[in-house]
């Protein structure tokens, strides 16, 4: 197994190094990339496809000389120790555009058919997955169009799916769409209109566990070929476009991202075309990086929100498909109560989680409301609270709140004007 392992502290001929630097705040400023790992997976495969995809704790891969995928294990990716994907068939399509269900047993996938006019279209199929065996693949109902119907994401929960188009309406090339589940099977499918769709290709789209939307594309502002972008999902829509950076893009092709289930890990591809090369990358956490810096709450060393707060984005203005009009809520302040007289009192805060980043959560959802958030530095990392209380018994209350949204490390904190409050007493 030849297996490259390239630390962005240091100057690579794949990645811009950047050092770490300190400042007279006790801050550690390292630069984002630094908070990553990234492994050139040597797979042996060859022409142009070097796109990986995750299934259970396995990376799949079209194996050099073969028409079938492969799967080699994540904690020995050498092609010495692949198997084929299902054991009852030999299965072909590009690895990145394959989904899976949440529990794997159902997966998502592209296939040429035949058309009207003795053209192949592409379609989207599901099929059944029992002890690594497939079955009963069936086209879905929103394709059968005389459109290409492309690369499916399928959503944690199995009730969203994305996937790229060149059906009307278009703003140019292949764009995304979105399909719900329903109880009669999937719904009519959404453009997500030019605020995410560009006169490009929007190709590879994936879901995470929050539902976030990644994807390539070639025609949103970039470094050259297809970049890989991000829309932060809010609970009901999708923000715009946010690039990853030259820490992840570059002039050439980055392709089919995508983030492990439950482990904290990534891949994508680049890829070459004009020389029919490329390579696969899967991406960890720096777990030193974030130890020396003093990060260790759990929603801080999530890859996924690290590599979110990595992106660049003009705007955090939300996006619907077109022909949704509602709109996304207001973000609330909470009333501040009435505060007895004094020139710096201690006020109380929901603190709900933390990010590497300054100003990554500028408002957060809240029972399905949305609030305005406080945000101090605070032992490695910028800590993100909620509201504004005069007594200990109002913050707890809304603690409770912030517990049932999801917020599972929610604590009260106490300050004294901008700054934390540790003296216990002012807990009586």
């Amino acid at each position: 197994m030849n297996l490259l392992t390239s630390y962005l502290l240091t100057v690579s001929s794949l990645f811009l190094g950047l050092d770490p630097c300190f400042h007279n705040s006790g801050k550690i400023a390292l630069q984002p990339g630094e908070w990553l790992l990234f492994e050139t997976l040597d797979l042996q495969q060859t022409g142009t496809c070097y796109d990986v995809a995750f299934y259970q704790d396995a990376i799949v891969f079209l194996k050099s000389g073969e028409e079938s995928l492969y799967l080699v294990p994540m904690d020995r990716p050498d092609p010495t120790y692949s198997r084929p994907l299902f054991n009852n068939e030999d299965f072909f399509c590009s690895p990145a555009a394959l989904s899976f269900s949440g529990n794997y047993s159902k997966g998502y996938y592209t296939q040429p058919v035949m058309g009207a006019e003795q053209a192949y279209m592409e379609q989207i199929f599901e099929m059944s997955i029992e002890n690594d065996q497939v079955s009963g693949p069936s086209e879905l109902t929103f394709s059968g169009d005389p459109s290409r119907n492309l690369h499916p994401a399928i959503s944690s929960e199995d009730s969203l799916m994305v996937f790229s188009s060149d059906r009307l309406p278009t703003s140019g090339g292949l764009d995304l769409f979105v399909s719900r589940r329903t109880a009669d099977g999937w719904s009519k499918a959404l453009n997500l209109g030019e605020s995410i769709n560009s006169s490009g290709h929007e190709w590879f789209p994936f879901l995470d566990r929050m539902n976030n939307l990644w994807f390539s594309s070639t025609g949103h502002s970039g470094y050259g070929g297809f970049d890989i972008y991000i829309c932060p999902f809010n609970g009901t829509d999708w923000g715009l476009p946010q690039n990853l950076g030259e820490t992840i893009n570059s002039p050439q092709n980055e392709l089919g991202f995508s983030v492990h289930p439950q482990k904290q890990v990534a891949l994508f591809s680049r890829t070459w075309p004009s020389e029919s090369k490329g390579m696969s990358i899967l991406i960890n956490l720096n777990e030193e990086a974030l130890d020396a810096a003093g990060i260790d709450e759990g929603y801080a060393r999530d890859l996924a929100v690290i590599m979110q707060g990595m992106a660049n984005s003009a705007s955090q203005a939300a996006v619907r498909p077109q022909t949704e009009s509602e709109t996304s809520p207001e973000p609330e302040t909470i009333p501040e109560p009435t505060i007895a007289a004094d020139q710096n009192p201690v006020v109380f805060r929901v603190q709900i989680i933390s990010s590497l980043y300054e100003n990554s959560f500028p408002s957060v959802l809240i029972d399905g409301k949305s609030y305005k958030t406080y945000e101090y530095f605070y032992l490695g990392s910028y800590r993100i609270t909620v509201g504004e209380f005069g007594t200990l018994e109002e913050a707890n209350a809304f603690r409770i709140q912030c517990l049932n949204s999801g917020f599972k490390q929610a604590f009260v904190a106490a300050f004294k004007g901008d700054e934390r409050e540790t003296d216990p007493s002012v807990f009586k």
